[in-house]
């Protein structure tokens, strides 16, 4: 049993990683948020860290929500909060988060007081008539020196920061499957506060550490294909970006398990998604190292330089998604092209199901928790196809031959570096169609 000096300090662990998540978050200002904020910010956890957490929790934890005792999660619940301020666990934010202390208040000290000595005032003769002074000359300066003080008030608690001329550079952005990309950041103070500035490198594939010091050099290990986004952020706020790029040779297939983010399970195939090689069985997925009685994923992806137009493509998958079998509910398929600086993504998954469903084109983001995407509900267990056509960044998509979805982006893709086709559980790949709108020029790892 904790007894009260360790229950406090573990209540201020507590607040200062509840200070630390609201500035990832980006409204550092916890007392105004509202109900949606934490909506959202249990779904941004759940993508995060795989750990569910409710809104009436989260407010219990923040404080929205008043209770005799000051509520203290459980130990996942504290896991997840940690790992999303970049810790492995509560643990190890316990031990190396950056020190905090709470302000008690004590009783003021004793100082020696010194008063000003001045020459003494001359003795004046009386005077026998006074004059008036009007009330315009005293409230004047008044108005004056209260402007003075209000600006210097601003000037001191609300305006911004000076900038940072910061910089986030990878050194081998480039590499084969998996990678260890080296991170140089520059321009940050060589020791900055770290209870007024929180900054935080994300690399892209849901992982981020927290920086406890000025310029360094980070490595992180990529072991998934694909083009990563690393961001570089102050407060919540991006500073700078670097592109990371793990390339195929071909077709490859890469495994996964829901609540595990320590690691993946590559599946060695060759000659994969080409003539009648178009599936991965459980089988060979269960060699691969992954449990499939739990829930699990299979991610196919090809990455490549295609020189094709990202903005103005069309894409036709057929497919099939799981049948029904243990660990696979929602049986679905997520669809990822990926971008030079961005990507398009998009769920099709069982009807029932479209709360778990994204929707991406470039900047244009909707979660299925916070938007109404019952159209992306669609049972492809039996087959069916899923198409884009995206023409100078407006965007249609179709799902059997049937558009369900328009709309339009400002910030351009670019260039065409490769596919992700992800299923949950077992699915079927029978066709992948990709062209240029505008040259026709075809993806190399099409097939059909």
């Amino acid at each position: 049993m904790e007894n009260g000096q360790a229950r406090a300090s573990s209540l201020d662990h507590l607040d200062h990683c509840c200070r630390l998540v609201s500035e990832m978050y980006g409204k550092s200002d916890i007392g105004s948020w509202t109900n949606s904020d934490y909506v959202r910010l249990g779904y941004i956890l759940y993508k995060k860290t795989n750990v569910q957490i409710s809104p009436n929790t989260l407010k219990r934890i923040f404080g929205k929500i008043k209770t005799d005792v000051r509520y203290y999660p459980q130990k996942a619940t504290r896991d997840a909060l940690a790992s999303y301020v970049g810790y492995a666990d509560w643990e190890k934010f316990v031990t190396s988060a950056p020190g905090h202390s709470v302000i008690t208040k004590r009783a003021q000290a004793t100082q020696p007081y010194f008063e000003a000595i001045l020459p003494d005032e001359p003795i004046l003769a009386p005077v026998t008539t006074k004059r008036k002074v009007s009330w315009v000359y005293i409230l004047l300066p008044l108005v004056a020196l209260i402007a003075v003080a209000a600006f210097a008030g601003y000037k001191l608690f609300f305006a911004e920061p000076a900038p940072v001329d910061v910089a986030l550079v990878c050194q081998n952005p480039v590499g084969e499957n998996p990678h260890s990309a080296a991170f140089v950041v520059r321009g940050i103070p060589e020791h900055f506060d770290v209870k007024k500035d929180h900054y935080t490198l994300d690399f892209g594939d849901s992982r981020r550490i927290s920086l406890i010091e000025g310029d360094s050099l980070y490595s992180h290990y990529y072991e998934v294909p694909g083009r990563y986004l690393a961001i570089l952020k102050r407060n919540g706020v991006m500073l700078d970006t670097a592109s990371v790029y793990l390339k195929t040779n071909g077709w490859t297939a890469t495994a996964k398990m829901m609540y595990d983010t320590t690691r993946v399970y590559p599946i060695d195939i060759q000659n994969l998604l080409t003539g009648t090689r178009k599936i991965v069985s459980a089988l060979e997925v269960s060699r691969a190292g992954v449990d499939t009685n739990r829930t699990f994923f299979v991610e196919f992806i090809n990455t490549q330089l295609t020189g094709i137009d990202a903005d103005n493509f069309e894409l036709f998958v057929k497919l099939n998604t799981s049948a029904p079998r243990a660990g696979v509910r929602c049986s679905q398929v997520r669809v990822t092209v990926f971008g030079e600086s961005s990507k398009h993504v998009f769920d099709v998954m069982k009807p029932g199901c479209t709360h778990w469903t994204d929707l991406q084109f470039s900047e244009v983001v909707k979660p299925g928790e916070l938007n109404q995407l019952n159209f992306l509900g669609v049972d492809l267990h039996a087959g069916g196809t899923v198409a884009l056509k995206i023409v100078d960044k407006h965007v249609r998509l179709f799902i059997n031959a049937k558009q369900v979805f328009e709309t339009d982006y400002k910030k351009p893709l670019k260039q065409v570096y490769g596919l992700g086709i992800t299923f949950s559980g077992i699915g079927a790949i029978h066709s992948v169609i990709l062209k240029d709108g505008k040259t026709g020029k075809s993806f190399a790892g099409n097939f059909q």
